[in-house]
Formats: structure tokens, C-alpha cells, sequence
């Protein structure tokens, strides 16, 4: 709700600093409260920083009413709010923070659809035989993301992805957009970063050599479609290899990108020591994008039902990687 609004939300697990907290105001909701919670939240170093606290929630026990008092606080509503009276409540708090929204909202609209734009031209050019136009708009591309993941939630611009008409758009945005927030929380160099967000935008470039009727099928694939579609890794190599205008580290994530540690994958079976550093988080980002992808003929996952899949593949994926993916998963959950 409030991420439609162009808000940012955090969990209770979540860390913040008095910076976060832009408007001097903070909102809590949830269906039950501990009262020890609530005496940590609302006793915090950062309500020095607050001039306004509303909490809404479903359950308030005495316990946690009684702790409430004792704390001083001012103003309890007791049920979750509609989005319009909620949106009414923050106007009367502070109207700029509903024009600040609408002005978040209007700005990631605007950016997700340049992304949209831009995935298709790349797809063009690679179809066209001219990596060259390619490369630029991915190095174009690089900045826009920036702006999409600087712009709201985790959970509000993967939403807007998930709406993209075309899916192999839909699918690269989503593998760039998720690799870049992985790069992010790893610590990467901006330099790592563009890095992993070009091997990102190009691992899928050999599905312009998938017949339509196979790449476009509105359903699951039999096995001789499969068997076509598995094609897709070594072409994306042969079409982006042995090019001065490409890292050949790029082609070899477009190649091996489905290629697991303990063997299993394809193109080549090749296992362990033999997958790249780079492909191992690409791999990662590629299937947590595909399970939560909107597709007409397919319900998405949730990013947490997405996650425990990923970690249902054992010794697939490089163990460590999938650990520290956690925080990405919980970023684009909803609560």
C-alpha cells in the first residue's frame, strides 16, 4: 500500500537512520504488537528526529495499550486503514509528502519505460548484427537502472517490471535490476557493478535464435521444445565471442549461465571449479527472476517462495552467494 504511494517500507528487522526518516514521520502497522517492541521503536535515538508517529493495528492487547501509555504516545488508531483514508492521513500530516509520492511514482514510470524501450532496441540490434549499438545501449542502459533502483522500493520497481508487455524484456530487466541490488549488497566497486550488469543484460542474447512458436509458447514446453530452447546458451556465445566491442567474460556468462556446480546444467556439463565467479551470481539472479516474472499463462512467486526453491537446489548454486541472496529476497518481499 504504502509502496504504491511512493513510500519507502522497511520490516521491523530492518535498519534505519534518523537520515531515512526525510519527513519527520513515521508509520507503523502490522496485526499484532509485542510491547517490547514498541518500547524499543518509539524509545529509539531516532525520535528526537520525529514530530509525528501513527500506529495502526488490528490486535492491541492491554499489555501493549498499557505500554503505549506508559511511553506517552499520542495517537492510536485501531484498525488498518483503507489506501484513501490513509492517503487523507498523510495529507493532513504533511500534503508535500502525497506530491512527493506522486512525483516518486511519476519519475519511475517515466524511467521504467525508457528500460522497456531500451531492452527492446537491444534485442534489435543484436538481431541486426550490430553489437556495437548493442553495447551503447547497454552502457546507456546502466544509468537508467541506477535511476529505477534509486527511485522507490525493491518491491515497487519489480511490480513495474513484472507489467512489461514483452516477456524476454520483462525477463532481462528483471536479471539486470536484480544483479545490480545484488551487486550493491556485495559491496561491489561501481566498476564490479557495471561488470555484472552488462553480463546480466546480454545472458539471454541467443533467444533471438529460438524460432517465435518455441520462445513465445504460452505454456510449458515438451521435450523437443526444450531441447530448442537450450540452444539459447551457446548461441548468445556465438554471436557475442571473439568480438573486440564485448568482454569475453560476457559471452562466457551468455554460454554457461545455465550450468550448475554440481554438474547438472547445460550447455556443456561442466561443474565446480569451471563456473565463473560472475556466472554464479548471474545464475542466481536468472532463476530468482524467472520464477517471480508475471507471465499471462503463469502466476508469479512470491520472492520468498522464489528463494526457498533456489535453496531447494542444494548443491547447484554456490552456497555462500545464496546466503548472502537472502537479503535480496527479504528486500523484495512485500512485508
Amino acid at each position: 500500500m504504502l509502496s504504491e504511494l511512493g513510500f519507502a517500507i522497511a520490516s521491523h528487522r530492518d535498519a534505519f537512520s534518523a537520515a531515512d526518516l526525510q519527513h519527520g514521520f513515521m508509520l507503523i502497522a502490522g496485526d499484532h504488537f509485542v510491547p517490547g517492541f514498541l518500547a524499543d521503536v518509539l524509545t529509539g535515538p531516532w525520535t528526537a528526529h520525529l514530530e509525528r508517529v501513527v500506529l495502526f493495528g488490528n490486535r492491541l492487547g492491554t499489555r501493549a495499550l498499557a505500554a503505549l501509555d506508559e511511553i506517552g504516545f499520542p495517537f492510536i488508531v485501531k484498525s488498518l486503514p483503507t489506501p484513501a483514508r490513509l492517503t487523507s492521513i498523510l495529507a493532513a500530516i504533511d500534503p508535500s509528502m502525497i506530491a512527493a509520492g506522486q512525483s516518486t511514482i511519476a519519475r519511475l514510470t517515466a524511467t521504467s519505460s525508457v528500460i522497456e524501450a531500451g531492452s527492446n532496441r537491444l534485442f534489435e540490434h543484436i538481431r541486426a548484427g550490430n553489437l556495437g549499438a548493442a553495447v551503447s545501449e547497454a552502457k546507456s542502459a546502466f544509468n537508467h537502472f541506477e535511476a529505477l533502483l534509486d527511485s522507490a522500493a525493491a518491491t515497487h520497481w519489480l511490480s513495474v517490471i513484472q507489467q512489461y508487455h514483452d516477456g524476454t524484456a520483462q525477463h532481462c530487466s528483471l536479471v539486470s535490476a536484480v544483479a545490480m541490488l545484488f551487486a550493491r549488497s556485495l559491496g561491489f566497486s561501481e566498476g564490479d557493478q557495471r561488470r555484472l550488469f552488462e553480463a546480466a543484460h546480454f545472458h539471454d542474447v541467443g533467444k533471438v535464435r529460438v524460432p517465435l512458436f518455441v520462445l513465445d509458447k504460452p505454456g510449458s514446453l515438451d521435450a523437443d521444445e526444450r531441447a530448442i530452447m537450450e540452444t539459447h546458451a551457446k548461441a548468445g556465445y556465438d554471436i557475442l565471442a571473439h568480438n573486440d566491442v564485448i568482454a569475453s567474460e560476457i559471452a562466457e556468462v551468455a554460454r554457461d549461465h545455465h550450468e550448475y556446480l554440481d554438474g547438472t546444467g547445460y550447455p556443456r556439463g561442466i561443474g565446480g571449479r569451471r563456473v565463473a565467479d560472475i556466472t554464479r551470481v548471474i545464475t542466481i539472479c536468472d532463476i530468482f527472476a524467472a520464477l517471480i516474472e508475471q507471465r499471462p499463462y503463469k502466476q508469479p512467486k512470491t520472492a520468498r517462495e522464489a528463494y526457498s526453491i533456489l535453496q531447494s537446489l542444494g548443491g547447484k548454486l554456490d552456497p555462500s552467494l545464496l546466503r548472502s541472496f537472502s537479503k535480496i529476497a527479504e528486500s523484495c518481499s512485500p512485508d
